[in-house]
Parts: C-alpha cells; sequence; structure tokens
C-alpha cells in the first residue's frame, strides 16, 4: 500500500468512525473496519429528516464542499430507496486533513442534532 493510500485509509476511518457516532446519520456502502481497505476514501450518507440538496446546501455555506445525488447510479439508489433525491457524497482525498474531516463531523452533526430536534438549517450557515 502506497503511503499515500494508507493516509487516505487513515482520513477514512476517522470519517466513518465520527459518521457512526452521529444519530440520524446512515452510511452506505462497505462500513466494516476490516473491509476499508476494499474501498475508495469516500463515504455515501442520509441524514434522517434532512433531504441531501439542504445538507449539502447548509455544508456549503460553511465552505465545506460536498455532493448530493445519485452519481449516475439511479438503479442502486432506486434499490436504497433513496431516489429521486439520493445521497450526500464526501470524499477524503490525500489533499485533506484530519482537521478538516474533524469540521466536517461537526457541520454534519450539527445539521443531524437541528433536524433531530425539529429545527431549520437556516441557520446552519453561520455554524461551524
Amino acid at each position: 500500500m502506497t503511503a499515500i493510500r494508507a493516509y487516505e485509509l487513515e482520513l477514512y476511518r476517522h470519517l466513518a468512525e465520527g459518521l457512526a457516532a452521529i444519530p440520524g446519520v446512515t452510511t452506505y456502502g462497505l462500513t466494516d473496519p476490516a473491509t476499508f481497505d476494499r474501498r475508495t476514501p469516500t463515504a455515501a450518507i442520509s441524514i434522517a429528516g434532512v433531504g441531501p440538496r439542504a445538507a449539502a446546501e447548509a455544508l456549503g455555506a460553511q465552505g465545506i464542499a460536498v455532493w448530493d445525488g445519485d452519481f449516475y447510479a439511479t438503479g442502486l439508489i432506486e434499490r436504497l430507496g433513496l431516489a429521486p433525491d439520493g445521497v450526500v457524497r464526501m470524499g477524503q482525498p490525500h489533499y485533506n486533513t484530519r482537521a478538516e474531516v474533524e469540521r466536517l463531523l461537526e457541520a454534519l452533526d450539527g445539521i443531524a442534532g437541528r433536524a433531530h430536534a425539529g429545527g431549520s438549517l437556516a441557520g446552519a450557515a453561520g455554524a461551524s
């Protein structure tokens, strides 16, 4: 394994652990840490009570770049029951840092917490 790949997997492991700790967040794909070496350092998630577009916009307002949609995997998204909106997708390539992963997790925790409390994402732009 190259040093870059090892670093990306380290970031992904940290992200996956953090995502698993956020109530209302579901991660799709390989979720067993023993299988992480077989996946890319990219997570696809949903947040209970928050559409993927709303989550992506709230994160974008905080300067965090993610994507939303089906990523041309329409059949899979349909089978998962997530059509037509899809998922939120985030990658952890080698140029990201652990601090950036922490910032992403904090922002996601805030979004999920507001949704759980019945709040609005309108205030998400000012959160960090």
